[in-house]
This record gives C-alpha cells, sequence and structure tokens, in this order.
C-alpha cells in the first residue's frame, strides 16, 4: 500500500476540530438530497469533536430520516463509495454506510450542499446494485490489508449505533388510531 495513503489514514485517525459547530436554527426541516456537516460530537457527547458529513436520502417517518455517510477523504472511496464533486471539494458518499436520525439531530448539522433529484436517484440506483453511466466510484480493495478497509471499518464505528437504531423505532407501537379504535374491546 502507498505511504501516502497511510500517512494519510494517521491524519484522519488524528482528525479533530479546534471548534464545536453546531447549527442553532432548530425550524428548518431537513432537506432530501442535502449534504450536512458538522462534528461526531454532536450526535454524541462523548465521542470526539470529528468532522462528520451525511447525505439525506429518505424521510422514514415524521421524525426519522435515512442517510448515507459522507467523507471528504475522497482517496479511500472503494468500488460501493460514489465519488462527487461538490464544488469546493470532492466526497465520497457510502452507500454501504446507512443510518438514521431524527429532525432535531439533523438539525444540528449545517447544510452545505444539496445535490439534485437526478443525483440522488443515481445514488440510491447504484445503491440497490443498478450499475449506471455517469457514477464515479473508487477502486476494489483486495487484500485484507488494504488501508481502505479500515478507514471503512472507522467510519461504521461512527454511525453503528444509528444504523441499528431502525429497529427500536420499528418496535416502537403504530399512532395511526387503528389500535384505539378496537383498545376497548
Amino acid at each position: 500500500m502507498a505511504k501516502w495513503l497511510n500517512d494519510l489514514f494517521e491524519d484522519y485517525m488524528k482528525e479533530e476540530l479546534e471548534e464545536n459547530l453546531t447549527n442553532n436554527n432548530q425550524q428548518i426541516p431537513p432537506i432530501i438530497g442535502g449534504i450536512y456537516f458538522g462534528t461526531l460530537k454532536a450526535l454524541d457527547s462523548n465521542k470526539a469533536n470529528k468532522p462528520f458529513y451525511f447525505l439525506v436520502i429518505d424521510k422514514i417517518d415524521e421524525n426519522l430520516y435515512e442517510v448515507l455517510k459522507v467523507s471528504d477523504h475522497h482517496e479511500f472511496a472503494t468500488n460501493v463509495d460514489v465519488i462527487l464533486d461538490i464544488g469546493t471539494m470532492k466526497v465520497i458518499v457510502q452507500t454501504d454506510a446507512n443510518f438514521y436520525l431524527t429532525k432535531e439531530e439533523i438539525n444540528r448539522f449545517v447544510l452545505i450542499h444539496k445535490i439534485t433529484e437526478q443525483e440522488l436517484r443515481k445514488i440510491l440506483a447504484f445503491r440497490d446494485g443498478d450499475l449506471l453511466e455517469g457514477i464515479k466510484t473508487g477502486v476494489t480493495p483486495i487484500f485484507d490489508e488494504d488501508i481502505r478497509k479500515k478507514f471503512k471499518q472507522e467510519e461504521f464505528n461512527q454511525i453503528k449505533d444509528f444504523h441499528m437504531r431502525i429497529f427500536i423505532f420499528l418496535a416502537e407501537p403504530e399512532k395511526d388510531g387503528y389500535e384505539e379504535e378496537y383498545e376497548d374491546d
């Protein structure tokens, strides 16, 4: 593996922001197709103040959204990551790293870019296994010691609690009035 890529990974592992980034505008609904930026600490005060990006891809219910992990470390892109040039920088959308955030959690982050509806459809189709023209991806890691695998594991470790929370929300009873109608029987 290239020394520069190993050095970049070491820098990534040490990376922390000095300032706390939080968005105080709690009233704006999350934007489907929006790429948001903040810090991991905004989701969990026990976590490091690492830069944290995500792309909102779907509204699950009134207060829950599905998002994909995004990173500005495009050098670590694998064959399941979509590389996007968003003008000010290149990012990777990690199609294999979805997780779930509430509206309040998303509103702690700053909207930095909005992809087009067509770009979002392409990303979702690629995630579902469609091979599309115009989608730029990274390389396929073929060796176990490939640094890209370590990067992917570290990125997943940041979101794993939020990845599994869909099961908590699915286990909650629905509030559509149907259950209430038959409670007295």
